[in-house]
């Protein structure tokens, strides 16, 4: 017989290491956003006035599934807020959270899957349940649409980031080949550039600077010049999100999975990629590149560079992770959709909550299209 844990405790989370990572592995949504190591950091920084709440179903003393989820309080101030559960590794609005979130079920999947709604609505102080960033490739929108009629709480499933991967040929040559022939002489062109301008040219990992946390202010400092020089605020404009991302550096560097490089004249790094290698995959995650070398391309250059490490490794997939900036179809046509998957407490202040977020949302979308039609 199937029975739901809720964890509330770090402590106890903390000593789960090896059992998540297990159930993790023999999960068909096995991603590293889902790792115990990515999901305890997360929590060290950013866990804090948020409430814990990581469901493990267990058959026959054994854990088959578990959600990794978190309640916090939104909105407006004071008493009328409203709460949300959402995915353990997300942070609200803000963006530094987990590219990809989701559920590990290994066996008995819808069951598992009825579970945990189920739980939620037994203790519901909640308004809403956001699961923001669910692959489409997951197993869970598939699952909620057969298990729905046995959870007493309707969803919204909305099309969310998309999320470019290149399928990795098994050769450098291969790979050019495919890219198309304009790409490719361009590429060609500006490496031919920038080693005639400069001298040594190489692709270099964090290991030849040092330690990981001084590689990765190097990265830090990469990542802002590009943005200050378009008057834009970076990935890591405080310290807090900087003492994240070395943190999770290191926890990675450790497990191997930290694939940290930079594209570097004379030593000197010029564009660095903060990605990770997991799964036989590539993780593209945040890039950066000093502006002076804009001309060079550098930021596709080092991509160039490390697809061309990912294949000499063996790794199948080079995943540029959510976003749909310019740069990422230079590369791929290839995209996978995120998806929102919405529930609504059947409270009565949490379906006012709900019709009055519809409302402001409705209003931008309406002013939006006005100021289209008045500029075009």
């Amino acid at each position: 017989m199937l029975r739901v844990t809720e964890i509330n405790d770090i402590n106890h989370f903390l000593e789960m290491k090896h059992i998540w990572n297990n159930v993790l592995n023999r999960c068909p949504d096995k991603n590293v956003y889902l790792t115990w190591e990515y999901l305890s950091t997360y929590w060290k920084h950013f866990g804090q006035e948020t409430k814990m709440r990581i469901l493990c179903i267990e058959d026959k003393n054994e854990i088959i599934g578990i959600a990794p989820l978190r309640q916090s309080r939104l909105g407006f101030i004071g008493p009328f807020g409203f709460d949300v559960v959402e995915p353990l590794g997300t942070r609200g609005l803000m963006p530094e959270g987990a590219d990809y979130t989701g559920f590990m079920l290994v066996e008995r999947k819808a069951d598992c899957l009825r579970m945990i709604f189920n739980h939620l609505v037994e203790y519901d102080d909640w308004d809403f349940i956001y699961l923001t960033d669910v692959p489409e490739t997951s197993v869970i929108p598939n699952l909620l649409t057969e298990a729905s009629r046995d959870i007493p709480l309707k969803f919204e499933l909305e099309k969310g980031a998309f999320c470019y991967y290149l399928p990795l040929p098994n050769s450098n040559e291969m790979l050019l080949r495919e890219l198309g022939k304009k790409p490719r002489n361009n590429l060609r062109r500006c490496m031919r550039n920038l080693e005639k301008d400069f001298q040594n040219v190489k692709l270099k990992g964090y290991h030849e600077f040092g330690s990981v946390e001084e590689a990765m202010k190097i990265h830090f400092d990469l990542n802002q010049k590009r943005w200050k020089s378009r008057n834009m605020r970076g990935a890591f404009n405080t310290q807090e999100v900087r003492d994240f991302y070395i943190d999770v550096a290191k926890v990675f560097a450790d497990r191997g999975w930290l694939a940290l490089y930079f594209l570097a004249i004379n030593d000197e790094p010029i564009a660095g990629l903060y990605s990770f290698e997991y799964d036989k995959k590539m993780l593209a995650a945040v890039s950066g590149f000093d502006p002076d070398y804009i001309r060079y391309s550098v930021g596709n250059l080092l991509h160039w560079k490390v697809i061309e490490k990912s294949i000499e490794k063996g790794l199948k997939e080079y995943d540029f992770l959510k976003g749909d900036e310019t740069y990422k179809s230079y590369w791929t046509a290839k995209y996978r959709r995120n998806l929102k998957i919405t529930f609504v407490n059947k409270k009565f202040n949490s379906r006012l909550y709900n019709l009055g977020i519809r409302t402001i949302k409705k209003s931008k979308i309406n002013k939006l299209l006005e100021r289209s039609l008045t500029y075009s």
